[in-house]
């Protein structure tokens, strides 16, 4: 991938499809950007790759020839590339070698007049090459390829306008800088390698101090090295421009910006942007800058955009699923925009700015928050520019977050005030530990269950820190000390079977009292009621079901309690005359008239009314 990532970048040298250097930027053609279907958790996004396929095949032959303008030239044995840029498909990469002749040949390739063609190839370190699409119908192309020698004898270049703008990302400036360069001679200008050791470069530009972040334009051979920039070449002849950026920090509203010239520039011309930051320079606009000059460049930061106080976060939601390899994050940002119309960025700079953890990758997003104008800071955090819609709408995000440990960490950092934060971490044996969060029940969707924490009025940029670690494995204890605990726990079973047989048959077990045996029932009552909570949590039960057992239950309970109570209280010798003693239950309460399911029961399980009360009571229970 490397080697085709070179090639692509030595076609994009060569200016063949400008419109098309963004998708040639990374290695392939401008691709969609992987959505996120609305809602949680539905659908799997669909993923992006890096590769460059062949060349789609087709009745296509390209039949070429490299030639030397002075014919003299070894022109064998040269990589040839060829690159298919298709509105409708991915990209397509073929590579070969001219023979002894300079001759080349790609077959079998598609022959769409859509599709755009770079042939290219290197001779000297040099790029050469061209642009071509085949017409409707045809089958044969014949192409050549013309390379010629350069000059290292660079005096004739000189640096013509340069341009110079700045823009707001999530944490810096980014300033912006063109330097057209003019090549007035009739031979191409590079420097090879092993020469430039004492040579002044075509172009060099010192960075201001504190500059990071360099960012080139993809086929720019540009040099970073000790605070300064370089081009070498090569340089046809006319003109060309060079592009570059680099990150600066905020060092206030308003501050000086020093930038040196070591080969001057005939025009320097400042680009701002309406609303955003300013550029001015002292002295005429368009005065000339002499070779080692130095400019004190003035920049002045806008406040925050006044549209971006009507933005707000209802509550947000992140589900957390850990696999051991990495930790997938999934993330919804309800916002509110005040207001009867959208809100957007009039100055370039984001509305507000989502943080990411770092190392976050494989960034999906769902089609209604691409459409809020979202992209990738720098700084790593998402920036948003907008529009946002007024009133309600949701951001959603996708992203893998890889681990090397098997107790990850994780941290939630929010660009507003929320008034609520959930968090929901897949139930797959883990712990979860944090000290901003407190727990709730579990959460169960068609397929998992999960954890839930809840934390309120989060503030914005509070790290909110969740310790993710595995359940503990239950130890297992080495053999000899299981085998003598297998046989001492055997040793005490036999000698409580044997036990009454030792004793003599005038013992006689003593029976249990009524308060015991209701005591005994009513515990067992309790754990079924805690049984039942916990089918209800992990979603085992509907509400409705756990609501009407429950209510039966706590019911048996209350009547077992008042049984025990009430032989507690007659505390006599003859506890079998005092049980034979209570009245049977009626089959209905007499009170709301409820059928009465449980033998024996004192109390109605609806209205709490005594069964036992004597005739004409309303039966209304007395506490």
């Amino acid at each position: 991938m490397r080697r085709a990532a070179g090639w692509i970048a030595t076609l994009a040298l060569l200016a063949l499809a400008p419109h098309a250097a963004l998708a040639i930027a990374s290695g392939r053609a401008a691709a969609a950007e992987p959505v996120l279907p609305p809602g949680h958790p539905s659908g799997v996004p669909t993923q992006a790759t890096d590769a460059v396929a062949d060349i789609s095949p087709g009745p296509a032959t390209v039949r070429g020839r490299v030639v030397h303008d002075h014919g003299t030239a070894n022109v064998g044995g040269l990589p040839v590339v060829l690159y298919a840029i298709s509105p409708d498909g991915p990209p397509g990469l073929r590579e070969t070698v001219t023979d002894a002749d300079g001759a080349f040949r790609f077959a079998s390739i598609g022959n769409d007049p859509a599709t755009i063609y770079l042939l290219g190839t290197r001779y000297a370190e040099i790029p050469f090459g061209l642009r071509f699409s085949f017409t409707s119908g045809e089958i044969d192309r014949q192409v050549e390829i013309a390379v010629a020698d350069a000059t290292s004898d660079t005096s004739a270049a000189a640096i013509g306008e340069v341009r110079i703008g700045v823009d707001e990302n999530c944490t810096h400036l980014v300033v912006h800088e063109t330097h057209r360069l003019d090549n007035p001679s009739d031979q191409t200008l590079y420097v090879p390698v092993a020469e430039r050791s004492g040579r002044t470069p075509i172009l060099r530009v010192v960075l201001p101090e504190g500059a990071s972040g360099l960012e080139t334009r993809i086929g720019d051979e540009l040099e970073e090295d000790a605070g300064a920039v370089s081009f070498w070449g090569p340089l046809r002849p006319g003109q060309e421009e060079l592009e570059f950026s680099y990150e600066l920090p905020k060092l206030g509203p308003s501050f000086e910006l020093p930038r040196s010239f070591p080969l001057g520039a005939r025009r320097l011309v400042l680009v701002n942007r309406p609303g955003g930051p300013t550029l001015t320079r002292g002295g005429s606009e368009d005065a000339a800058i002499g070779p080692g000059d130095t400019l004190t460049l003035r920049v002045d930061v806008p406040a925050a955009d006044e549209a971006s106080k009507r933005i707000s976060v209802f509550e947000s939601r992140v589900w957390l699923d850990f696999d051991g390899a990495a930790l997938s994050v999934d993330a919804e940002h309800t916002l509110r925009v005040a207001g009867d119309t959208p809100v957007v960025s009039t100055s370039g700079a984001p509305l507000f700015c989502v943080p990411l953890p770092s190392g976050a990758e494989d960034l999906r997003f769902s089609s209604e928050t691409l459409e809020m104008g979202i992209s990738r800071d720098p700084s790593g955090a998402l920036a948003v520019r907008g529009p946002l819609q007024a009133g309600e709408s949701t951001l959603m995000l996708r992203f893998l977050l890889p681990v090397d440990r098997n107790d990850p960490e994780f941290t939630q950092l929010m660009p507003f005030d929320v008034p609520l934060l959930s968090i929901l971490v897949a139930d797959t044996g883990l712990v979860v530990e944090t000290t901003r969060m407190h727990r709730r029940r579990p959460v169960r969707t068609s397929d998992r269950s999960y954890l839930h924490l809840e934390a309120f009025q989060v503030a914005a940029g509070e790290p909110v820190e969740l310790h993710l670690r595995p359940l503990q494995a239950r130890t297992m204890l080495p053999r000899p000390v299981a085998a003598g605990i297998t046989l001492a726990v055997a040793a005490i079973a036999i000698g409580f079977m044997i036990a009454p047989l030792r004793h003599t048959g005038t013992e006689v077990s003593e029976p249990s009292s009524a308060a015991s045996r209701a005591a005994e029932q009513r515990e067992s009552v309790l754990m079924a009621i805690r049984g039942l909570d916990e089918d209800f949590e992990i979603g085992k039960l509907t509400e409705a079901d756990h609501r009407e057992m429950r209510q039966e239950l706590r019911a048996e309970a209350v009547d077992l309690l008042r049984i025990e109570r009430a032989a507690l209280a007659d505390d006599g010798p003859n506890e079998a005359v005092a049980e034979a003693a209570v009245p049977a239950a009626p089959a209905a309460c007499p009170r709301c008239k409820a059928p009465i399911s449980v033998d024996g029961a004192r109390f109605c399980s609806q209205c709490g009314a005594r069964l036992d009360a004597p005739a004409g009571s309303d039966g209304a229970a007395r506490v």
